[in-house]
């Protein structure tokens, strides 16, 4: 696979994404924090619809770099790749520290796009 397409598909799945967690914003956090309050969820929901438009923003500017030489698309996807693990990580510590319920296809779709990324990123020409 090519690491212009790769790219598409990163940038693609973060502009959905970002879709979908503005568009379900409260049901995504009820089932992440099941017992909060009524304030706690109204503050939930705004943190996710902020969440949803730096995911925009992320998932555009990968996709936008599709069309840039080789080597810059490979350096997009290695930090690519390093910013889904990070973000597995950091869903891991959480489920680890039971302080929010998270989807385990969550945590796997991150891992998965982090693998994904370092494999084209040091994959060789």
């Amino acid at each position: 696979m090519l690491p212009q397409t790769a790219i598409r598909i990163i940038g693609g799945a973060l502009v959905i994404q970002a879709l979908l967690f503005y568009a379900f914003a409260t049901p995504l956090t009820l089932q992440i924090f099941p017992g909060a309050s009524d304030e706690a969820i109204h503050v939930g929901v705004i943190m996710r619809r902020g969440l949803a438009a730096m995911s925009f923003l992320a998932g555009l500017v990968i996709f936008l770099v599709h069309n840039d030489s080789y080597r810059t698309t490979k350096r997009v996807l290695f930090g690519c790749a390093i910013g889904f693990a990070a973000i597995s990580l950091s869903l891991i510590n959480i489920i680890v520290d039971e302080a929010a319920v998270i989807p385990l296809p969550a945590i796997g779709l991150y891992s998965f796009f982090a693998i994904f990324a370092l494999y084209i990123a040091i994959r060789r020409h």
